[in-house]
């Protein structure tokens, strides 16, 4: 798969975890499908010198959550995860896939994404995402207390 830089890019709005790892761009398709890419530089990197795994699976995990949101027009959040691990990503490379609703229920969304450094696949990924009231206060209550 090729990055393809024509698409209508946009930055994900998060604060905490994504201004740390990101930015991660996102590109919202009439198809429903997701792209979504982060250039990994030196803070993505494991002792290996590469991609940091946890840093794959994250981007693949905001990249499936944000699909999910636009799918359910509700906030979401992701109750199951699971990836296989490929190949490396390499620093300088652009990680970039698409995510994709695999199934949509009532109350939970199914997701799959590929992740690609540079043409290389690199992670499978998919996962399942609970459809939160609209009026969910899931953020409040998760906030650490004092």
């Amino acid at each position: 798969m090729t990055y393809d830089p024509s698409l209508p890019w946009r930055d994900i709005e998060g604060q905490g975890f994504h201004n740390l790892l990101g930015p991660i761009q996102i590109a919202e398709m009439p198809d429903g499908t997701l792209p979504f890419a982060l250039l990994l530089d030196d803070r993505h990197t494991n002792a290996n010198g590469v991609c940091h795994g946890g840093v794959m699976m994250s981007v693949a995990d905001s990249a499936m959550g944000s699909c999910a949101f636009f799918a359910a027009k509700n906030p979401v959040a992701t109750i199951d995860f699971e990836c296989d691990f490929l190949a490396a990503g390499r620093i300088g490379d652009r990680l970039h896939g698409i995510a994709k609703v695999a199934r949509k229920a009532r109350n939970i969304i199914f997701m799959e994404s590929d992740l690609y450094s540079n043409d290389r696949r690199v992670l499978r990924a998919s996962g399942i995402w609970a459809i939160l009231p609209e009026n969910s206060r899931a953020r409040d209550e998760t906030k650490i207390k004092p």
